[in-house]
């Protein structure tokens, strides 16, 4: 399967991008955090809230306290400023609750930490404070001048006062304690989820530190290490060995640059083959010329003469006859041989001894 260097590159790339995904984990666990946050800064914002409506429920005790001891009537009028503070300051818990119990919804893992209490608490709260102020409405009226009252009335509804101030304080104080403990909860929650980016952080980063430190010098030395053995080679060729060896290189553009190194050294070797069997026919040529300026001119003298004793020897003993023949005939061998020079086209060499000495055969390279 051939795999291009592009996309070798692209998959480790890839990695790299899918570790990088792991990272949209560690946003969603800092963006709990900091929901988790604002719910602390809002849960201390109650806390704040709960303590100035107990100071308020304290300061309505203690003008229905005066009122009832002295029952000066500047004291209806604070116990109905204080009411108002209280009732914009009820209204501001709610706010406060329900955006808590958003936010705890709003987180993408969810927590151990039950909110459910909040509602039915402020509920609670409310209805108490609510009775408490309709007893007062009850003193006042029962002290109005004109009115048919009874001292037994008045502290009968100052005993309900009492207890009913009595459960709203209790509630409250317990509504402040569990909220204490919510807040330590979520606190814990923020260090146990602060720990776990920690961790994912280090472990996302030491894998892709790793992957890349692996990744990269795997890569590089697998390149580096197929140009290197292409240099050496392209050092080879140019000293003249032209034997090039394809194999082992990647199925990829350094792989097709190896057969390009192959097929050129093929080229080269054959371009040089060549080169050397023209250079030896021109060599073979300037000595086939000198040959026949330098034997057949005096074998034309040598075989007219011999020609010329023949033709006058008729007187002569065939011995002598027989001589002359021999010298026509190897002239005429040997002027052969120089036809043969000058036909010569592919020269073949063979052994012309046993010690390997090497001739041309005449006959097989015309």
């Amino acid at each position: 399967m051939r795999i291009n260097i592009t996309s070798k590159l692209f998959i480790g790339y890839l990695v790299i991008i899918f570790l990088n995904i792991f990272l949209f984990v560690i946003v969603n666990k800092t963006k709990d955090i900091t929901i988790i946050t604002n719910m602390l800064k809002t849960q201390n914002e109650i806390k704040s809230n709960l303590m100035r409506f107990s100071s308020l429920h304290n300061t309505q005790e203690m003008i229905a306290f005066s009122f009832e001891r002295a029952g000066i009537t500047e004291s209806v009028d604070n116990f109905r400023d204080v009411l108002a503070e209280l009732v914009i300051l009820k209204d501001i818990l709610r706010t406060q609750i329900s955006t808590v119990c958003k936010k705890n919804s709003m987180l993408s893992q969810k927590t151990d930490i039950t909110l459910t209490d909040y509602s039915n608490t402020m509920h609670d709260i409310t209805l108490l404070n609510t009775v408490y102020n309709a007893l007062f409405d009850s003193v006042v009226i029962a002290r109005t001048p004109g009115t048919s009252s009874s001292a037994k009335r008045v502290q009968s509804y100052r005993e309900k006062m009492s207890e009913s101030h009595y459960e709203l304080s209790s509630k409250l104080n317990s509504s402040l304690s569990n909220l204490e403990k919510i807040n330590n909860s979520f606190i814990r929650e923020v260090e146990r989820r602060v720990n776990d980016v920690r961790q994912v952080t280090i472990t996302i980063f030491v894998g892709m530190t790793l992957f890349s430190i692996l990744f990269g010098f795997f890569f590089s030395k697998a390149i580096t290490n197929s140009l290197r053995r292409l240099k050496e080679s392209a050092n080879k060729i140019a000293k003249g060995d032209f034997d090039f060896d394809s194999s082992g290189y990647p199925n990829d553009e350094i792989g097709d640059l190896s057969k390009a190194f192959f097929n050129m050294a093929v080229d080269l070797k054959s371009a040089q083959e060549e080169l050397i069997r023209s250079k030896r026919l021109a060599a073979i040529g300037e000595i086939v010329a000198s040959v026949n300026h330098e034997i057949n001119n005096p074998l034309m003298i040598i075989s007219g003469n011999a020609q010329f004793l023949e033709l006058s020897m008729e007187s002569y003993p065939q011995e002598m006859k027989d001589r002359v023949k021999a010298i026509l005939a190897e002239t005429d061998r040997i002027s052969l041989v120089t036809k043969k020079l000058q036909q010569l086209k592919n020269p073949v060499s063979e052994n012309y001894t046993s010690s390997g000495e090497q001739m041309i055969n005449l006959d097989r390279s015309s």
